[in-house]
């Protein structure tokens, strides 16, 4: 019945449901994908393309952006989300509409993933949506559309931003400075003068930092006027300033400031000194940091020649110490900080969690380590795990700088233990070593026994990596097995002020959900009418709630 009432509607409409001809059915199947009779759409293709004896790109075209635009008008925020996700991957010029249903979106993590798509487009509708996203109802959406709207230093940027910091109360203006002195304009750092003599002292110290962070030298006179002021957190956010801009001029005040009583404000006047070439503090810094002085000793990872020092703090009692020491002796690309990282990457009984640490001047970061992080995880204000999980992966990353027995030595360690939310990263990192050794790790651990996660990225990278052997069946049989289950869950994010490096708000699926799109992907990365035979036939068979994601993968494949 449902169909009979479809094809009286259709031909009220006069959509030539019953036409023989190619171009019949190339607008009837169209025509059912928009009445979301998706199976039958897709059953009517693989009929048509017998009677073509080819694919035809532009259905396939019309079919994955269709099936994408659906899911973003839907009410239900997980579908939004999905659709906005395979938007992402089909890299569509015309997702205006898709976007715009995102931001609109009464549901705050959709109108986060959009801002994600819209910070990446470069043309003048990434502006409009971004002024939208200004009015929303989320501060976080707000906050997240100012940061990338002063990233792109959009004429209407200051304005707004403006605009918005004077709807929040003065103490939680210390936002705000920053946006300013990315954009740079004499407007903005008009602004940004001014809050450097705000009545409260957290913004007056964000104000001086952001100038510094971002090389604006024009305010130095106003930070050497600030620099006189009792505060201590504020003398020492100067004290940083001067390093940052290079200001030789203010080295007799950095050297007064360098005996101060205080000892943060020391601490950071003597890295300024170093930051400017006055080597003799050297010995100074290594002092406070063989005092435990965790910002100190993170100091060091920037000091050259101070790698003994580190070495042996590896040894101290404090789990502060040796985590931080083990950070810096990275910095300096030195493989003694292999076992002390392993003890607190590496996820087991107790649990280890890392939050940051900022002095008082907010210039200097060392990390805490936080044993039991489920427990701290439900008292705290950040975001513990995605933090934690944050940092593991920046140590990772960081790590394919040391030498390559090194690094595979760690990522051995990390397979044997079944860091599974570290594996996607660890396994794209062998991928882009392609070496004879990290190919070797690879297939060994593509046999794994009692790790399918672990097994399946292997596989999956060694086809990527064309290496000989059966992983192209291996990857379609275990797609076939999971295509449906439902492909998306994401992981939390983080603020763009607690990100590990300026990159942008990032939609990331967990670790299985990336395995499953990583692998139509590498198929449809071949581009040939297998693998969108395949791709075809999971849309038709598969978990429809995965439907947006395919579609993508599909337009994607088309390219």
């Amino acid at each position: 019945m449902k169909n009979l009432s479809l094809i009286c509607f259709s031909l009220l409409l006069g959509s030539p449901l019953c036409a023989d001809t190619p171009s019949g059915h190339k607008q009837q199947i169209v025509y059912l994908v928009q009445a979301r009779e998706h199976q039958e759409a897709l059953k009517l293709y693989r009929e048509y393309k017998q009677t073509l004896g080819r694919h035809d790109f532009e259905v396939l075209q019309q079919i994955g952006t269709l099936l994408i635009e659906q899911d973003a008008r839907s009410t239900d925020p997980e579908k939004q989300l999905i659709s906005i996700y395979g938007s992402g991957l089909a890299g569509l010029s015309a997702s205006y509409d898709v976007l715009d249903a995102g931001i609109t979106s009464p549901h705050v993590q959709t109108q986060l993933a959009s801002l994600q798509w819209i910070a990446r487009m470069q043309d003048d509708l990434a502006d409009t949506l971004l002024n939208k996203a200004m009015s929303s109802d989320f501060l976080y959406t707000r906050l997240e559309a100012a940061y990338f709207m002063a990233m792109r230093k959009s004429k209407t940027a200051t304005g707004q931003i403006e605009s918005l910091m004077y709807r929040f109360p003065p103490p939680m203006r210390y936002f705000f400075p920053e946006f300013f002195a990315m954009i740079g304009t004499s407007e903005a750092i008009h602004i940004l003068r001014h809050l450097m003599d705000d009545n409260f002292h957290p913004i007056r110290i964000e104000a001086i930092l952001s100038a510094a962070k971002y090389g604006r030298d024009d305010l130095l006179p106003t930070i050497r006027a600030a620099s006189t002021h009792l505060n201590s957190a504020e003398q020492e956010a100067c004290a940083a300033a001067f390093g940052y801009l290079k200001d030789l001029k203010s080295m007799k005040k950095l050297k007064k400031m360098s005996t101060s009583q205080l000892p943060n404000v020391e601490l950071a006047a003597l890295h300024s000194r170093f930051i400017l070439g006055d080597t003799t503090v050297r010995e100074k810094i290594i002092e406070h940091a063989k005092e435990e002085n965790l910002f100190a000793i993170q100091m060091l990872g920037e000091i050259p020649e101070t790698e003994p020092v580190l070495f042996s703090l590896l040894n101290k009692g404090n789990i502060h110490v040796r985590f931080n020491a083990a950070l810096s002796l990275l910095a300096h690309r030195d493989p003694r900080c292999i076992p002390t990282l392993v003890e607190f990457i590496v996820r087991d009984s107790r649990d280890f969690g890392f939050q940051p640490q900022v002095s008082t001047g907010n210039s200097m970061r060392a990390w805490k380590v936080l044993p039991s992080l489920h427990q701290h995880a439900e008292e705290s204000f950040y975001d513990l795990r995605t933090l934690s999980l944050s940092l593991r992966e920046w140590i990772i990353r960081e790590s394919i700088e040391l030498d390559e027995n090194s690094f595979l030595k760690l990522a051995k360690i990390l397979f044997e233990t079944r860091q599974n939310d570290l594996i996607p990263l660890l396994v794209a990192l062998l991928e882009n070593l392609r070496t004879p050794q990290a190919i070797s790790l690879l297939k060994a651990q593509s046999q794994t026994a009692g790790a399918p996660l672990i097994r399946m990225y292997c596989n999956l990278v060694l086809f990527r990596l064309k290496e000989p052997g059966p992983y192209a069946q291996t990857l379609k049989t275990w797609i076939i097995q999971n295509r449906s289950q439902e492909l998306i869950r994401f992981r939390p994010t983080l603020p763009w002020n607690l990100r590990m490096s300026d990159s942008h708000f990032s939609l990331t699926p967990e670790e299985s959900s990336s395995l499953l799109i990583e692998s139509f992907q590498a198929l449809a990365e071949r581009h040939d009418e297998e693998a969108i035979d395949f791709l075809l036939d999971a849309l038709e068979h598969g978990n429809p709630k995965n439907r947006p994601v395919l579609a993508g993968i599909l337009i994607q494949s088309l390219l």
